[in-house]
């Protein structure tokens, strides 16, 4: 066991005061925050029409709608 997990044991099993909980409630809220906006900004990424896909489909939809022709591909392989 490390020095530091001694005293990291220590602020684990210790009280929190009402403000300690807020502030650590506040720093959990804007964590939360910034992974939904991160989450968020790669989901209208991802949603955004190609302009190479064929009728505009999404990136993700893309795959789907040319299985068909891929399965036909490699059967005739």
């Amino acid at each position: 066991m490390m020095p530091y997990d001694t005293y990291r044991l220590y602020q684990a099993e210790r009280a929190k005061s009402p403000r300690e909980i807020d502030h650590a409630d506040q720093r959990a809220a804007q964590l939360a925050s910034a992974v939904s906006g991160l989450f968020r900004a790669i989901t209208q990424i991802a949603r955004r029409p190609s302009p190479s896909a064929p009728g505009g489909a999404s990136p993700l939809t893309a795959p789907a709608a040319c299985q068909g022709t891929m399965a036909g591909a490699i059967e005739g392989a």
